[in-house]
């Protein structure tokens, strides 16, 4: 029997080549799908982290806004409260009281003297209200009559400023105070003589308050001061020194004098600014006051771009009178020589 050949195996390279292409297949796919997923976590990370980024930025940036705002509201809120305060202790006036005697109604520079109201001397007339000569106090801008003319000092302040100020306006020296204080006896010794109506205790003159006025060019007669020409700037400009026409044009029923152009008086700016500019005597303005009691309503003037508050206050006639003033502000207080006080506030 012969032996059989055994047949060789035959190798199939087409099937291999298949499953090795399906192989490849599968691993680029594998591949693709974890770089796909790997790039997805990455991003989906990124985004986490930037998204956890911006809000920790917004946060931050709120919790700035929001402390910032309450800086600013605290900040506000003090400046507020200090606002309050300065314009608390600017406006709010606080008061005490001030003690006067009975005597004090008859002086000050508001007292109005008349026909009908006597001057109170005190009982040594040399220490008249802080009388003092001109001569040896004025300045150059203007002339006085002799070296016994007298006035009370802080008029003589006055006047040298507003004769100073003359000066520098109109470059003239001709204005001369020619009558100033006068003594009881003096004034008694004109009435006697029948060169005045007016008898020694009822005369402006002993104030020391009130001046007359003239007019004495080099080389030309002198006269009485009268408002015309540049001489005008006094009448027009007295009120800001504290001065008024005494007896002015058309109030000879309320000052029982006839009116005159020469004789002025100190009252204080306030008070001049008011009496000036509602065309008022002394007499008509001091019982004008009356119906500004203190607890009830004040007289609000402005003058020179300060602000001024006044009110009255009855005098006791049983004794001494309380005054009620600040305690905080600047004040004066005048009696009026008849029946109270008259008290000013600087504001």
């Amino acid at each position: 029997m012969s032996a059989q050949r055994k047949r060789k195996p035959k190798i199939r390279y087409d099937r291999i080549a298949v499953v090795a292409v399906i192989f490849i297949v599968l691993i680029v796919l594998l591949a693709s799908c974890i770089n796909s997923c790997s790039k997805k976590d990455d991003s989906e990370s990124t985004s986490s982290k930037a998204s956890s980024s911006q809000a920790a930025v917004k946060d931050d940036k709120s919790s700035k806004k929001d402390s910032k705002g309450d800086s600013d509201k605290k900040k506000k809120d003090e400046s507020s409260k200090e606002e309050k305060k300065s314009e608390s202790e600017a406006g709010e006036t606080e008061y005490t009281t001030l003690n006067a005697i009975p005597n004090d109604v008859f002086s000050g520079d508001l007292i109005v003297v008349n026909k009908d109201n006597e001057y109170q001397f005190p009982a040594d007339e040399s220490d008249s209200d802080d009388l003092v000569s001109i001569y040896s106090t004025k300045t150059e801008s203007y002339q006085v009559k002799d070296m016994e003319t007298m006035l009370r000092k802080e008029v003589v302040d006055q006047l040298n400023s507003m004769m100073d100020a003359f000066y520098g306006e109109k470059k003239n020296t001709d204005l001369m105070v020619i009558s100033a204080y006068r003594t009881k006896e003096y004034q008694d010794g004109l009435y006697n003589s029948g060169s005045s109506d007016v008898k020694g205790g009822f005369a402006e003159y002993h104030t020391g308050l009130s001046f007359d006025l003239g007019i004495f060019p080099a080389g030309q007669n002198s006269y009485y001061y009268t408002n015309s020409g540049d001489y005008a700037w006094i009448a027009d400009n007295c009120a800001s020194y504290g001065f008024i026409t005494r007896y002015p044009k058309g109030k000879e029923d309320k000052t029982g004098y006839d009116a005159s152009t020469h004789q002025f008086r100190y009252v204080g700016v306030p008070h001049a600014y008011y009496i000036t500019e509602n065309n008022l005597c002394l007499e008509e303005y001091i019982d004008m006051l009356k119906d500004y009691k203190y607890g009830e309503q004040t007289l609000s003037v402005t003058a020179d771009d300060e602000k001024y508050e006044i009110y009255y206050v009855a005098s006791d006639a049983s004794g001494d009178t309380e005054i009620p003033v600040p305690s905080n502000k600047d004040y004066t207080v005048s009696g009026n020589n008849e029946d109270g006080f008259i008290v000013t506030v600087k504001l």
